[in-house]
């Protein structure tokens, strides 16, 4: 038996069909959700755009839904009517980095995430399947939400949590200075985070605009990287220091120097962004010798941060509507995917 769904079916470079694909009743060990939103990160912007050429591709991992049914002998907190939001990858709970508390890494759901590139399907569709009205999935991906919470909002748990992990792992303290380099939609869910951790959280942005929002998103100050030197610049609004961390939002080489210029001695970078292609950071190792600043990365989350995110969203501890550009029906999803790969938009959300 199974389900009919209508789904957004990535099937060539830069072409989505709206198809009814069949989704398979829930086994053991999984449930089915009712999505009900789905977010459209750069994971699936660069499916939509070729950079991963992946076809014909149902992809999406920043969702929110309705537990629909509970697969036989499936032991699970969750019931039948719950809200969720929904993470990307459902660890092993068995190998040493998931006792360790680093499920983020663990290494059979990097084979589980491989063997999604591939198709066991009549209609050949491979993925993990957000963007579709059903999905099966193993309930240790999920966490509840409270059901006062508007779906768009919940499907932005998962971009939050790979904030809370960031932040969590930099360790920010009270009154500390964290300098957020870009306000695109990761740059605000980092700005969200590091104010409600307690850090004085200031913002570099070439764009007004975006400066502007990220003020209103709660940021305390702004720097423009056009109007002189940025480290003074963050000195005059910082009693003469410079950053206790940087966060890099951006992936490009301008953002991770302009990172070095601003951190303090005994200071944190925390590249945040991935870039494709990969592009080179120079630098002086007698530069980190002498000053003790650490350099660090961050590129997902475990089932602790998205547990958190949900809660700092449920509970309405953070906002994140500024997050969210424009919420589209999954009818019109090649609109939405061509607003979602311009660059100057936030999250464009598929409501199902």
């Amino acid at each position: 038996m199974s389900i009919q769904s209508k789904a957004a079916v990535i099937v060539d470079k830069g072409k989505v069909e709206v198809r009814t694909i069949p989704i398979p009743e829930p086994k053991q060990g999984e449930v089915l959700v009712r999505q009900k939103a789905t977010a459209l990160c750069t994971l699936e912007q660069r499916f939509f755009t070729g950079v991963f050429p992946v076809y014909p591709g149902v992809w999406g991992h920043e969702v929110s839904g309705i537990v629909e049914a509970i697969g036989p002998n499936t032991y699970t907190p969750l019931k039948v009517g719950d809200h969720v939001a929904r993470g990307c990858g459902s660890a092993c709970d068995q190998c040493y980095l998931c006792a360790m508390g680093q499920d983020a890494k663990c290494e059979v759901e990097k084979m589980r995430l491989k063997a999604q590139q591939k198709s066991d399907r009549e209609d050949g569709i491979m993925g993990i399947f957000g963007l579709s009205e059903y999905s099966v999935v193993d309930p240790r991906n999920l966490v509840q939400i409270s059901k006062d919470t508007p779906f768009e909002q919940a499907a932005l748990s998962e971009p939050i949590a790979c904030a809370v992990s960031s932040t969590n792992k930099l360790d920010i303290q009270l009154g500390q200075t964290v300098v957020v380099i870009g306000a695109g939609a990761m740059g605000m869910a980092n700005i969200l985070v590091s104010k409600y951790q307690g850090a004085f959280v200031v913002v570099s942005e070439l764009d007004e605009q975006r400066r502007q929002k990220a003020l209103s998103a709660g940021a305390h100050a702004v720097l423009n990287p056009n109007a002189g030197d940025i480290g003074q610049q963050l000195k005059d609004i910082n009693d003469g220091r410079l950053a206790d961390v940087v966060i890099v939002t951006i992936g490009l080489e301008q953002a991770n120097e302009q990172a070095m210029g601003l951190v303090a001695p005994n200071g944190k970078v925390m590249l945040f962004a991935s870039a494709h292609p990969a592009v080179p950071m120079n630098i002086d190792p007698n530069v980190i010798h002498r000053s003790g600043i650490t350099i660090t990365g961050s590129t997902s989350k475990n089932r602790k941060d998205l547990y958190q995110a949900s809660l700092l969203i449920g509970k309405k501890i953070i906002s994140v509507e500024p997050m969210i550009e424009k919420v589209f029906p999954l009818e019109e999803a090649q609109l939405a995917f061509e607003m979602a790969i311009q660059a100057e938009k936030y999250r464009i959300v598929l409501s199902m």
